[in-house]
């Protein structure tokens, strides 16, 4: 009799261990979802993201004032040439004239600089990527406006208050290693969706720039950013970038998106 009770003890502590176990699976199962959920929305936030900074297509103008700490500025002016996947830059300053070209391809993928005064062509690959356009704070990859989505993998963080504006605080891991970042935050407004601030990190994760969205315009049913402002922490200086006026239907001959044409009026 004591064998029989004991035998219907262990069945049914091992139904009760087993009902745990399958019950705790489940747990286990709906957090892992609910967590690739919220990966899933990070990424498609970063997609909203990317179309904010995308160039709008045609003629745009602008410049860069750039801040040493002592006060001393100097400014340089730039015009870009925007197709839909590839784009031209020259950038001129008041003492030097046109000094330099960079020719974007495949949505800023591909990086070419020609440089005016030397006559002599760069193909920016890898780590000369991160090098500064005429002594700012912009380097060639942030010009780039290239797609994060396709080159960072998100993760939503936790929650901010940037500039009165509740927002999402998200963490960007580069898909590939070899650059300057070693990684991003960003912060975009809920809701809206837009970007209000980046904060670039070292590869030792060490916060050393950071990205501002001054100013934005509604433009032909899109959120256009006309100010954007780049403080080099370490450095103590500050890049004010501006876009002045924009063109639309504009043709552009194909050929200006060759980088063999660089060197060419």
């Amino acid at each position: 009799m004591i064998q029989i009770k004991n035998r219907r003890y262990i069945t049914v502590s091992l139904v009760c261990f087993g009902m745990i176990l399958f019950f705790s699976g489940i747990g286990r199962f709906a957090e892992a979802q609910e967590e690739r959920k919220v990966e899933l929305t990070a990424q498609e936030i970063l997609a909203r993201v990317d179309s904010v900074f995308d160039y709008p297509k045609g003629v745009i103008r602008g410049k860069m004032v750039h801040i040493l700490p002592a006060g001393s500025t100097h400014k340089v002016d730039f015009v870009g040439y925007i197709s839909s996947d590839d784009y031209l830059f020259s950038f001129s300053t008041a003492e030097r004239g046109e000094q330099l070209k960079v020719l974007y391809n495949y949505r800023g993928e591909d990086i070419w600089v020609y440089n005016v005064l030397s006559t002599k062509l760069f193909h920016k690959m890898g780590i000369d990527k991160y090098d500064s356009i005429v002594f700012t704070n912009f380097n060639y990859v942030d010009f780039s406006n290239s797609d994060f989505q396709s080159n960072y993998t998100a993760k939503i963080i936790g929650d901010a208050i940037v500039k009165g504006k509740e927002s999402y605080r998200m963490r960007l891991q580069p898909v590939f290693r070899g650059g300057n970042y070693g990684q991003l935050t960003l912060y975009v407004s809920k809701g809206e969706y837009i970007p209000l601030r980046i904060d670039y990190h070292d590869v030792d994760k060490v916060i050393f720039k950071t990205l501002s969205i001054v100013d934005t315009i509604k433009r032909n049913d899109r959120v256009v950013p006309v100010r954007c402002d780049m403080l080099d922490i370490k450095k103590g200086t500050l890049t004010i970038q501006t876009f002045h006026s924009f063109e639309n239907n504009v043709n552009f001959d194909r050929k200006i998106f060759m980088h063999q044409q660089l060197g060419k009026r």
